[in-house]
């Protein structure tokens, strides 16, 4: 154990109105805001492993119309860079997590159990998906994959 001197920690926080804070201090104890800019926080081996690449490719921007799942998000680039990084821990249901509710504000807790497999499930899946469009893209074509994806898009 000891002291680790390349340590990063997070600090994250949610205000009163639903707004979140993130600070990441870097190895000299100076305090850096994202919370804005870029509006996420990446620490350790999985940022250059795999956590930036994922989101670059997802064109992952803070702000905007965004109507993803963030947390879903979260999970799957966690669960993906922990594949190929055995220093990344996995996804796991005993992390705490910080959330705001219309109802009771700022909540601090741990993942629910069907949560958790909510979650695990749907990475699963996206993770199939995933591969799924690649092989469809060597078998049809990227002209082809991208007309009717966007047709399915554009459905809605």
């Amino acid at each position: 154990m000891g002291i680790e001197p390349n340590a990063s920690l997070l600090l994250a926080s949610v205000t009163q109105d639903g707004k979140p804070r993130l600070y990441v201090f870097d190895d000299r104890g100076l305090a850096e805001p994202v919370h804005d800019n870029p509006g996420y926080a990446l620490l350790g081996k999985g940022v250059i492993t795999g956590g930036l690449l994922l989101l670059r490719l997802l064109d992952y921007r803070s702000g905007g119309a965004w109507e993803w799942d963030l947390g879903l998000l979260s999970a799957f680039i966690i669960d993906m860079v922990s594949e190929i990084d055995p220093t990344v821990s996995p996804f796991l249901g005993e992390s705490y997590f910080i959330r705001y509710d219309e109802e009771e504000g700022v909540v601090l807790g741990p993942l629910k159990e069907e949560a958790y497999k909510v979650y695990k499930e749907l990475v699963r899946k996206r993770k199939n998906l995933f591969k799924l469009l690649w092989n469809a893209v060597e078998k049809y074509g990227e002209d082809t994959v991208e007309k009717k994806l966007k047709e399915l898009v554009k459905s809605e």
